[in-house]
């Protein structure tokens, strides 16, 4: 992709997949629930929480919600590709062969609400779409929903790159958890976007905490357990 390309309007439009209310199995919890109206009442809506507390499980949620109802055209997934430390140079393949490691959560989260064989036709068909941050410059997504998760691997550049992707009749997500980050801590953009951005019309924020967590339940001894440890050597 020609990263010096200018305003390039992504819209694919989809292929005749039929995809409905009666194909989205689940339930939500009262947190789930309270985080979905936020990111139907806004433009653009910040999520933060511990791992577990099912971030980026209700934003493919909505995605696929509002993907049923008509009311968008795409699903633009996307992370900062930074953890561990690696980088798409080094891995093998061609750019999809690089990128679809780091989308696999997107895809397990969908799978679970829809089954595997419709979230591979979307996928197939171009639908839901899978965008490393680094080539989204130049582009505007219209009719779509874009989610960046694990955003506190972004620094506030290109939390600010992925935000003004947003195109006509869109919505943004982005979701993170400032206690798990792989890039040098001053690097961190999530929190202070998420304030400057905070009192615009149309900006949301919804935050879980440690007793939202779905996973195994032992894991909101580990976190909180975590968050102390955390809280002593920070001091």
């Amino acid at each position: 992709m020609n990263k010096g390309s200018e305003n390039r309007t992504q819209r694919v439009s989809p292929k005749k997949i039929n995809i409905t209310s009666e194909n989205i199995k689940t339930q939500l919890r009262q947190s789930q629930q309270q985080y979905v109206h936020q990111i139907l009442n806004n433009d653009i809506t910040f999520c933060s929480g511990p791992a577990g507390t099912s971030k980026t499980y209700t934003a493919c949620y909505v995605a696929l919600k509002l993907l049923s109802e008509k009311k968008i055209k795409n699903v633009i997934l996307c992370k900062p590709i930074q953890e561990a430390g690696e980088k798409l140079g080094f891995l093998p393949g061609d750019i999809k062969d690089k990128i679809d490691p780091y989308m696999q959560s997107y895809l397990s989260n969908m799978s679970k609400i829809i089954g595997p064989a419709l979230t591979e036709k979307l996928v197939e068909s171009e639908v839901i779409q899978f965008k490393p941050l680094a080539f989204m410059r130049g582009d505007t997504y219209d009719d779509a929903l874009m989610i960046l998760d694990e955003a506190q691997n972004a620094t506030f550049k290109q939390l600010m790159l992925f935000v003004t992707r947003m195109g006509k009749d869109s919505k943004v997500i982005v979701t993170g958890d400032v206690s798990q980050y792989d890039i040098a801590k001053n690097n961190i953009g999530l929190e202070a976007f998420t304030e400057l951005m905070m009192g615009i019309r149309g900006v949301g924020h919804h935050k879980f905490t440690n007793k939202d967590i779905v996973r195994a339940k032992i894991l909101q001894d580990v976190v909180d357990r975590y968050d102390r440890w955390k809280l002593d050597n920070e001091k």
